[in-house]
């Protein structure tokens, strides 16, 4: 028996403390069967600025799933992913791209056509929810998911947290302070459908997120102080950071940078050529042997692109 490795006592003493569940060699075996059932092989954050190829990359990382005829979910929070889908896969009828913010749909509108933040979180958790009794019910059918705007998805929790906020008197005007704790509201919001998505029985799950800039008072050269960004860093909850065994960083290369624009400067590059390159930043698991590299995943030269990918990544 599993149990007769315990001394009497600790068994007595578990047994008491959970009463309502038997402790023995079948709960622990079925934990073990479970918790083996539940393991998946990508949780990863793809994170960039806008057009650096993020759902492109997720795409091609289930190019092999799709290609099989398995069924692929794209929650399009950012409204862009469907353009992506065609363009890739224009004739895929197993990829479901699933329009948030959608501009025909009257229940994420108030009376005055503003946008009812907490209708769309409604609405986002009862699609995850649909869904993942959709992959419960066939789990083989499935190759995966994309959540395409993390950092979108979190904004609508700020709202929806200053709304609720504003009618509770807390403040009095929708942009208005409050205390820090207040933030636990949308911390909670968003995190409970990053978990929902992270436990689906799907062996990948991806998240998109963009990047914001660090802006500090530097002096121009003049004497002047001006604000000038001096870096850049995810734009997510970062409690959040711990759902993702695998981050991937992308950016855009001309040859010669632009720090407005978050453009990063390449001198191998001729003029009016550019790429997408891609830094892998965490990789537990299996590739960790590429944790800290970086690879062209697209490039754009006399009008013709070249999509590369980041074939070396084996699942």
């Amino acid at each position: 028996m599993f149990m007769s490795a315990w001394g009497t006592n600790q068994q007595n003493a578990v047994q008491t403390n959970a009463p309502k569940v038997t402790y023995g060699e079948e709960y622990f075996r079925d934990r073990f069967k479970n918790n083996l059932a539940q393991a998946v092989d990508i949780r990863m954050a793809l994170v960039a600025r806008e057009n650096c190829g993020k759902t492109g990359l997720a795409l091609s990382m289930l190019d092999e799933e799709i290609k099989a005829g398995q069924k692929v979910a794209v929650f399009d929070v950012d409204n862009s992913a469907k353009s992506t889908v065609d363009y890739i896969y224009p004739n895929a009828e197993n990829i479901m791209v699933i329009p948030l913010h959608d501009e025909t749909d009257d229940s994420i509108f108030n009376e005055d056509n503003s946008v009812n933040h907490k209708s769309l979180l409604d609405k986002t958790s009862w699609f995850v929810n649909i869904l993942a009794d959709e992959i419960a019910a066939a789990p083989d059918e499935w190759g995966g998911v994309i959540f395409d705007g993390g950092s979108t998805f979190l904004k609508w929790c700020e709202h929806a947290m200053r709304t609720s906020l504003l009618d509770r008197g807390v403040i009095e005007t929708e942009d208005g302070t409050f205390n820090q704790k207040e933030w636990r509201e949308r911390n909670r919001l968003n995190r409970g459908v990053l978990n929902r998505l992270h436990s689906l029985p799907v062996n990948k799950v991806f998240f998109t997120f963009h990047l914001k800039d660090i802006k500090e008072f530097m002096d121009d050269g003049t004497g002047k102080k001006v604000m000038m960004s001096v870096g850049e860093v995810p734009e997510w909850e970062k409690g959040t950071m711990r759902l993702f065994s695998q981050q991937i960083f992308l950016a855009r290369y001309m040859r010669k940078a632009d720090l407005a624009t978050g453009v990063k400067g390449d001198k191998k590059l001729a003029e009016g050529e550019w790429a997408v390159k891609a830094t892998i930043e965490e990789m537990k698991g299996k590739n960790m042997e590429h944790l800290g590299s970086t690879h062209t995943i697209l490039s754009v030269k006399d009008n013709k692109v070249t999509w590369t990918g980041l074939p070396m990544l084996k699942w």
